[in-house]
């Protein structure tokens, strides 16, 4: 196999063999998947996926790590510092045309090209979560309040900023907008220092229900009407169901929000066959994947898995499904 980046290699002794002498059998290559916070959809998919592969996909091995933004991941991919990752429409669009994080990256619009995806699901809703007795009732009582958007850099940031705005009128600088990746905000809002914390992820959220066994939380109704949602870049209308989080919601009923069509993608350095092999055991094993969460088997389908193709497929990806008779979309693509 060829790749660009130089990776691990264990090795397992197969047995004496005459003379005294060990052979020794390469068990697997290793290959880096990045994923956002533990508990956040992204890494349960991510971690499903990997619990298949590395049961079912000979010689790759999987390894998960949930540091960092997803915006600096699809750079880390398109640099070959990293294989797998979740992927986003809309960092593809910012990479692109040189917006957000990447607006001093001149290299931004050729690095997108280095990120192939293999299949698109639904994020979840963006749950904006309070305290019930912090006082906040609407998206409008956020002014001067602690207020985590997403990580530095990191799309949903962008996202979670310009619809609080369009919705209220509220700039960042008329909240306190804390710094925190993800690990860190949800840690803040379990120990009461900060006011309001955006989550997009499914529910039921680990995250938030574990909240929900300590305090009461109330989710803030997005008005949804206000919001200017790109469909191209995989913006969705979502709904969260009254008492999803239990006895300590104390929504009376359901809250709208808005949410994204996100995927699960390659670097382009990644060996064809290898993502050829990883495509076909994660829709092979399906099943397997849904036993992860209980929004899984409506999340990652075969309906919906090349809903959205953001700017290209991994040729691995593509060459499985056309061999297993998918109709496969043009992909939306975001340059000028």
């Amino acid at each position: 196999m060829k790749h660009i980046l130089t990776k691990g290699l264990r090795f397992v002794a197969v047995g004496a063999v005459a003379g005294g002498l060990i052979a020794s059998a390469a068990v697997a290559e290793i290959y880096k998947v990045t994923s956002i916070a533990p508990g956040m959809s992204p890494f349960v998919v991510n971690t499903a996926i990997s619990k298949v592969v590395n049961t079912k996909v000979d010689g790759v091995e999987f390894q998960v790590r949930a540091t960092g933004a997803a915006t600096k991941h699809m750079v880390d991919a398109a640099m070959g510092k990293v294989d797998f990752l979740f992927g986003s429409p809309t960092i593809n669009w910012l990479m692109a045309n040189n917006f957000g994080p990447y607006k001093e990256m001149a290299a931004a619009p050729e690095l997108e090209k280095g990120v192939g995806m293999i299949f698109s699901y639904q994020i979840g809703p963006y749950h904006y979560v309070t305290r019930a007795d912090s006082g906040i009732m609407t998206l409008d009582d956020m002014r001067g309040k602690k207020v985590f958007a997403g990580p530095p850099g990191g799309a949903a940031k962008g996202v979670v900023l310009r619809n609080v705005a369009d919705a209220t009128g509220l700039k960042a600088e008329d909240m306190d907008v804390v710094e925190f990746g993800f690990d860190a905000a949800i840690q803040a809002f379990q120990d009461d220092k900060i006011d309001v914390i955006v989550l997009p992820t499914n529910s039921p959220s680990p995250a938030i229900q574990q909240f929900a066994l300590t305090k009461k939380i109330r989710l803030l109704d997005v008005p949804v009407e206000k919001l200017k949602i790109n469909a191209a870049t995989g913006g969705t209308v979502n709904e969260i169901a009254a008492g999803v989080y239990g006895d300590n919601q104390v929504n009376e009923g359901a809250v709208r929000t808005h949410g994204a069509i996100v995927n699960f993608s390659a670097g382009m350095h990644v060996d064809e066959e290898v993502v050829y092999q990883v495509t076909k055991a994660i829709w092979e094993n399906l099943a397997d994947i849904h036993e992860a969460a209980a929004w899984m088997p409506s999340t990652i389908t075969k309906e919906e898995g090349l809903g959205l193709i953001a700017s290209r497929l991994h040729p691995g990806a593509e060459r499985y499904y056309r061999e297993a008779g998918w109709v496969i979309p043009e992909p939306v693509t975001f340059g000028n």
